[in-house]
């Protein structure tokens, strides 16, 4: 099986979501991930941008939930675009807190993905997964789980062999990290310093709700969970000095360790090698890019890995 890398994308404008559709596509990349978020463009029309822009890309919601859309809408969009368009659904976090719902329990999440099931059973579904309950959901409800447990082989490991035990079959397995490919080694600090906060949003989606089980360092556990708690959603995943991005100021330990765990900074050839050493762990990558230079972070990106080698990555 092909070496599928996704890139995640939040949909600033429909010309910029056409545009790197296109060449996502022409880079062989498997599909293009588009996130539901109050902050940016609305997603199934983003999709659809995305899906007119390409002859055979996968087009999937990365992620979105059973909250703040009715089931029905799920169901209609997932009919309209076939098989090409992908549901990826979680609990709803950032678009969920940004006005003050709660997120979905479990249960509501699998009677949801169980609706889209049987009225559209062609649909691909897959479900991001913080912790082994979630994981759970996905082996029995959708057909992959996204593990939102960075570069951390353990933790992958977890979220995987639960969605796999629940479902009592294979289980497509997908990470997910942040990606900032450098021209040149000058480059990788301030790549790091930009991508910072959004390394930080990652780590929140698994860390927020407990660390059991996540492979955390028992020196970081006090810090990450009481900083966690007071964390702001309405900075989630923005680029600049956030109070998001000053969260661990004070903890360069901190900022180190979710970097190393939640991105992947470097040189095309550092990109490349800690890409193909994640696949040893996983079907699939999502790729959060940076946002402000998408397009030129998608040509970088484009240069890490020919087909030919997509293939041979995946057998």
């Amino acid at each position: 099986m092909k070496l599928r890398l996704c890139v995640n994308w939040l949909p600033i404008t429909p010309e910029l979501t056409r545009g790197l559709a296109r060449r996502v596509e022409r880079a062989g990349l498997w599909g293009l991930g588009i996130g539901d978020s109050p902050n940016y463009g609305e997603l199934y029309t983003a999709c659809a941008d995305a899906l007119s822009a390409t002859d055979a890309l996968a087009v999937l919601t990365s992620v979105t939930n059973p909250v703040t859309r009715h089931v029905s809408v799920h169901v209609s969009a997932a009919r309209t675009y076939g098989g090409r368009l992908a549901i990826g659904m979680g609990r709803g976090d950032s678009a969920v807190r940004t006005f003050g719902l709660r997120p979905a329990t479990l249960p509501e999440l699998e009677r949801t993905l169980e609706s889209l099931r049987e009225a559209v059973p062609e649909a691909p579904l897959l479900v991001a997964a913080g912790g082994p309950a979630a994981a759970r959901v996905a082996g029995r409800a959708a057909g992959g789980v996204i593990c939102g447990a960075g570069r951390d082989p353990q933790a992958l490991a977890g979220l995987a062999g639960a969605a796999r035990e629940a479902a009592g079959r294979p289980v497509d397995r997908w990470a997910s990290v942040r990606l900032a490919v450098a021209r040149t080694p000058a480059e990788v600090p301030g790549l790091r310093s930009r991508i910072l906060p959004r390394a930080i949003s990652a780590a929140r989606f698994n860390f927020g709700r407990d660390l059991a089980g996540k492979n955390v360092p028992d020196a970081l556990q006090e810090v990450l969970t009481a900083r966690f708690a007071a964390y702001d959603f309405a900075w989630h995943g923005r680029a600049g000095g956030t109070p998001t991005a000053r969260m661990f100021a004070d903890r360069p330990d901190v900022e180190e360790y979710l970097l190393d765990r939640f991105a992947v900074v470097g040189t095309a050839q550092d990109c490349r090698d800690r890409l193909a050493d994640l696949h040893r762990h996983v079907d699939g990558i999502f790729l959060s890019l940076l946002f402000e230079d998408v397009l030129e972070q998608a040509d970088r990106l484009a240069d890490l890995f020919t087909p030919d080698e997509l293939e041979t990555l995946g057998r």
